[in-house]
């Protein structure tokens, strides 16, 4: 029953903490969505979530929620940063599996390339 409890717990606390950052991201997308200073285009792409260039990371965080913590492609620079999105989360794919959102310095989505 002990190592029961010592399992569960744990579990407990990370699912509770996976439905706070779902609550926070669906926040963030109403928020913007519902903002109108923010493109019609821009938030149209969110409700669809697709990505388009000019968006800022807060816009595509909306769109498509948080990019791989682990993967590759993950990663700051000083000339922008670069996010990797792979299918199922996975990182077995390997480098190039992925789609790669680059950004510049002012957190401007730039372009981005799938396999």
């Amino acid at each position: 029953m002990k190592y029961f409890i010592l399992t569960i717990v744990p579990l407990f606390f990370l699912n509770a903490c996976a439905i706070e950052q779902e609550n926070r991201m669906k926040a963030m997308r109403h928020q913007i969505v519902s903002n109108p200073s923010v493109p019609n285009e821009i938030r149209a792409a969110i409700r669809n979530n697709q990505i388009m260039v000019g968006m800022t990371k807060e816009q595509v965080l909306a769109s498509w929620g948080q990019p791989c913590g682990l993967c590759y492609g993950t990663r700051r620079s000083s000339t922008g940063d670069t996010w990797e999105y792979n299918p199922g989360e996975t990182t077995s794919l390997g480098i190039g599996a992925g789609t790669y959102l680059y950004f510049d310095t002012n957190g401007i989505l730039r372009y981005w390339s799938s396999p």
